[in-house]
This record gives C-alpha cells, sequence and structure tokens, in this order.
C-alpha cells in the first residue's frame, strides 16, 4: 500500500477538481482490489479467497451504484491493476479520459488466521490527489466476515467521498 501513496500522487486532502456540483452525481469507478495472503496457513484458500473478493467488489459497486449522490462508471482496468508507478498515472488519465472523477483502488491483506487488512485509496482522476486512504482490519475469513466489512467499507467510502465533495 506504500506504492499507493507514493506512485507520483500528492498525499493529503484536496477539493475533486472538476467535481459535480451539490445536485449531480459524482462520477466514480472502482478497480479491483488486489489480494495479498502471507498468514502462511497450510491450506490453500485461493480458490474462496478470489470468490470472496469478487463478491466484495461486486457489492462494493452495487452499493455505489444503488446510491444516487455517485455514478458508477465502469472500470477500464483488469484485476491485477497496477498500483505503483507510471503505469497509474495512465490507468488515472484513462479513466478521466472516460469521465471518472475519483478512481477507488485498494489491497485486502489476509496477515493471519483471524485477521484481515483492506487498504482503500480514492484518488481525484484530474488532479492525481489522494483524496482519502483508509485502513481497515475485519476479523474473520469466512463470508459473513468479508461481508460485514464491505458494508463497513462501503459507508466509509462513501461518507468520505461526500465530506471531500462538500469542501469545495
Amino acid at each position: 500500500m506504500h506504492a499507493l501513496t507514493t506512485a507520483g500522487l500528492f498525499l493529503g486532502s484536496s477539493l475533486i477538481s472538476g467535481a459535480a456540483t451539490a445536485g449531480q452525481a459524482l462520477a466514480v469507478s472502482v478497480d479491483d482490489f488486489i489480494y495479498i495472503d502471507t498468514s502462511n496457513e497450510p491450506t490453500d484458500q485461493t480458490a474462496a479467497h478470489e470468490k470472496r473478493l469478487r463478491a466484495f467488489m461486486t457489492a462494493l459497486r452495487d452499493d455505489v451504484t444503488a446510491d444516487r449522490r455517485f455514478e458508477l462508471v465502469p472500470s477500464s482496468c483488469a484485476s491485477n491493476c497496477p498500483t505503483e508507478g507510471p503505469a497509474l498515472g495512465d490507468r488515472l488519465r484513462a479513466a478521466s479520459q472516460a469521465g471518472t472523477q475519483i478512481l477507488i483502488i485498494g489491497i485486502v491483506h489476509k496477515r493471519s488466521t483471524l485477521v484481515q487488512v483492506a487498504w482503500t485509496v480514492a484518488v481525484d482522476t484530474t488532479s492525481q490527489r489522494v483524496l482519502f486512504r483508509k485502513f481497515f482490519t475485519f476479523r474473520g475469513d469466512n463470508d459473513e466476515a468479508w461481508q460485514r466489512a464491505e458494508r463497513f467499507v462501503s459507508e466509509e467510502v462513501r461518507d468520505r467521498l461526500l465530506e471531500s465533495r462538500s469542501q469545495q
């Protein structure tokens, strides 16, 4: 995640460049998060984690779509998008050209049997400034734990985007 914050992006709170006015929906794109498992558990859970991550991403996008204050712009990036370097800048430019104002990127990292961390970053595609970055921890590695985590992440992301928008 360090790469996400040092990829030539400016940190700190900033206003959303060219963002929609209060009556217009904010155009948001959500790239598939990357999943990392360093728990060293003896059982290979790759298939289960891929399934849960897909469900997490679908639910996150559905939550954005359901909130009329946001317009979901389809991601132009396939899974395992680069999270650093010039490629991230290219992704931001492509997203901006597609009409996206805010690009959401992230990583879910399973650290141990019970602890996972979701890093989420929202980037203004025009200014390439990080609007916010948030570190979420959640316990458990079953469908229920992932669903609770997604609901919390979704609510926080939408609240923070609206907060950034109100600072215009």
